[in-house]
């Protein structure tokens, strides 16, 4: 059973690596499905009986898990780690002892990091197959029976979450069971702007690269068209492949594969058009092709410009991605990366039909195949080196951008930038949400404010 309850864990968390805190009497089983999904984390089992934790420091031993997976004697809702010290707490079983107890649940949010997540409740999670489950769920019902505890009820959660002013931290899933996600996250401040450069927080001049997957194309038009309408002149181009540009998406295409020619055309063209897209061949598919990252640094140097946007990335219109080795392409003059995803991949499952490049995903995020693609799993992509925002110059700035908002609700909206700002990456300081397919559009700016207390939520 743990092998499945580990996979569900798993898609709540979103990553593949971190430090990982398992609780109770239950403890363990999970902690070893996960031992061998995901070798680059590292595990703590703590529980307060002593016959229990002889026990699973037997089993670590004989497992030749020692180097991997500590094991703490303590009581539950005292529990000895430093504020901040996991990245992921799991507890099954949890509510026989935290309805009795419920310090646990404050005990569980102070030990998790910034950013953290925990997978707390009880029962067979969602991706057990029902065989197993019928192999032991008379037993355990048998031995609950005579151990006097009752099954705990959603309102009764409810109720406990509010006594514990904890309810914006949590969530309750009833899928194989109740499980109760706690997040920890910075809160969120927001603002609103109609304008798309204001909302990016463009400077006077920037060489913007976009990358990942859900709009990049729609994306560099509609800027390019903005900050012309502003009286800016800006270049629009590609160092990978693109369709095409309509007459309406750029008033003047050059395509010439001779740098030196396609500069000096671009010296003569843009003064006169003000916005200009640039390509120095066509594939046998019909794309244009891009140029080099080392041409776009030319011309980067050259100042002809205001802005370059620039597509430098392909995700087969898939709305999120993870890239292979060399992707994507980035000029070092780079200085704003825009790392998109598609928010109707939120709450999908990992298929083709969603996600380009599955096998990164997978190792990147630790999620199987048919997973769910939680907010941790896209903020990881998001804000992980090997992510989305792989091969960014170390002094650009990073917004992911949060295209087809109108797919979900406002709350998911929020939910998933406070996830991606609670890595604290040190190159992305905002979110921004938006539909780049609406007329009209509002963009959403999330910015992270500070915890006042720095500590436990409900103090």
């Amino acid at each position: 059973m743990y092998s499945y309850l580990a996979a569900h864990a798993s898609e709540f968390y979103g990553r593949a690596n971190g430090r990982a805190l398992e609780l109770g009497s239950f403890a363990g089983g999970m902690s070893y499905a996960l031992s061998v999904s995901h070798p680059q984390m590292h595990f703590t089992i703590a529980d307060s009986h002593n016959d229990y934790i002889s026990h699973i420091k037997r089993h670590v031993l004989s497992h030749n898990l020692g180097g991997r997976i500590r094991i703490v004697e303590t009581a539950l809702d005292r529990l000895p780690f430093a504020d901040g010290s996991f990245d992921l707490v799991m507890f099954r079983g949890a509510y026989f002892f935290i309805m009795e107890c419920p310090h646990i649940l404050q005990e569980i949010y102070r030990v998790l990091a910034l950013g953290g997540v925990a997978f707390v409740g009880g029962g067979y999670g969602r991706n057990t197959p029902q065989d197993v489950i019928d192999t032991i769920a008379e037993e355990s019902r048998i031995l609950n029976d005579k151990l006097g505890r009752q099954r705990i009820t959603p309102e009764q959660l409810r109720a406990l979450l509010r006594s514990q002013n904890m309810e914006h931290v949590t969530r309750i899933a009833e899928e194989g069971g109740i499980w109760l996600t706690i997040h920890k996250r910075q809160p969120l401040v927001e603002k609103q702007s109609a304008s798309l450069s204001e909302a990016l927080g463009l400077g006077f001049s920037e060489n913007i690269a976009l990358v990942g997957g859900g709009g990049k194309t729609s994306l560099m038009f509609s800027l390019a068209q903005e900050l012309t309408g502003n009286g800016k002149k800006v270049i629009s181009t590609t160092t990978t492949h693109i369709f095409p540009p309509s007459c309406h998406e750029t008033p003047c295409l050059i395509v010439e594969p001779e740098e030196d020619v396609l500069i000096k055309r671009l010296t003569q063209e843009l003064p006169i058009h003000g916005r200009v897209t640039l390509a120095q061949g066509f594939e046998n598919n019909g794309k244009l092709r891009g140029l080099s990252p080392e041409t776009m640094d030319k011309i980067q140097a050259l100042n002809l410009a205001d802005y370059i946007v620039n597509e430098a990335d392909g995700a087969a219109g898939k709305p999120i991605k993870a890239p292979r080795y060399g992707e994507p392409d980035i000029p070092t003059s780079t200085t704003l990366v825009l790392a998109l995803v598609g928010l109707d991949a939120l709450g999908a499952p990992l298929s083709t039909e969603k996600a380009s490049r599955i096998e990164f995903i997978e190792r990147l995020t630790g999620l199987s195949p048919y997973g769910i693609i939680t907010d941790e799993v896209i903020a990881t992509l998001l804000t992980e080196p090997n992510g989305i925002i792989q091969n960014t110059p170390p002094n650009a700035r990073i917004v992911p951008f949060l295209n087809k908002s109108e797919v979900v609700s406002t709350e998911a909206v929020e939910l998933l930038a406070s996830a991606i700002l609670a890595r604290r990456h040190m190159q992305i300081n905002q979110v921004v949400a938006g539909s780049l397919s609406a007329q009209l559009s509002l963009y959403r700016i999330f910015n992270s404010s500070i915890f006042a207390d720095g500590g436990n939520y409900a103090e």
